[in-house]
């Protein structure tokens, strides 16, 4: 048993890491990411997920309204919801998800940081 350092975690990503594997749980993944821009509209089929921001603010946009998420904020998309992340400026972001989710590619922009990076919990 190792203690995780969410803290550390996030302050060691740079800037377009994603999102990085903290844990697993059964067959859940947590993982922490630092957020700017803007992703592309979708949805996941078969997946709940769960956007819990630790610092900063993100807004998870959906075609009809959004909603904007502080600091110990979460909020549940369930599966099959259409949904895209906004962040004006970067936001640290745990998400918990299966691991079989796949993720968007990050926004493409020079200041992107986005929730997305190579899954290492397999």
């Amino acid at each position: 048993m190792n203690k995780i350092d969410l803290a550390g975690a996030l302050a060691a990503m740079g800037h377009g890491d994603g999102l990085r594997t903290l844990a697993t749980i059964n067959d859940m993944a947590v993982k922490a990411g630092r957020f700017k821009g803007r992703f592309s509209f979708h949805a996941h089929e078969a997946e709940d997920e769960l956007f819990w921001v630790i610092e900063g603010a993100i807004t998870v946009e959906f075609p009809d309204h959004a909603v904007r998420l502080g600091p110990g904020e979460m909020l549940l998309v369930p599966r099959g919801v259409e949904h895209r992340t906004a962040a004006e400026e970067e936001a640290q972001v745990v998400v918990i998800h299966p691991r079989s989710t796949r993720v968007p590619p990050p926004p493409k922009s020079r200041n992107r940081t986005a929730p997305r990076a190579p899954d290492t919990s397999k």
